[in-house]
């Protein structure tokens, strides 16, 4: 069984791990290709070493999509789980609103 958990801030000694970003631009989400899977996801990935979840998303956000006029909100931490294993610690989520994408191509 797949459980999502959601908190309104990081409970101690979990490791922040990821961000995701729920991005729109020109009225419509933003969903992008995964490298290694044949899936479209929200914007996101690793928070890396000495960076915080906000720069995280920033850059994941950058790198991935190309925008660089954007507001990002936060909306929760949360988990995901199986009855198997923890997915990898705790996601911060954001909603973001794009105005500026570099070289954007839509597919629509």
């Amino acid at each position: 069984m797949l459980k999502v958990d959601f908190f309104n801030e990081n409970p101690n000694g979990v490791p922040l791990v990821y961000v995701v970003i729920a991005a729109q631009y020109d009225g419509k989400w933003v969903f992008v290709r995964h490298k290694e899977r044949d899936t479209y996801e929200n914007p996101g990935g690793h928070i890396e070493t000495g960076e915080d979840y906000l720069a995280a998303a920033k850059r994941e956000l950058y790198e991935e999509t190309g925008a660089k006029e954007f507001t990002l909100d936060f909306i929760s931490i949360y988990t995901v789980t199986t009855d198997e294993k923890a997915e990898g610690g705790y996601l911060f989520r954001f909603i973001c609103r794009i105005s500026g994408i570099c070289g954007w191509k839509s597919n629509r």
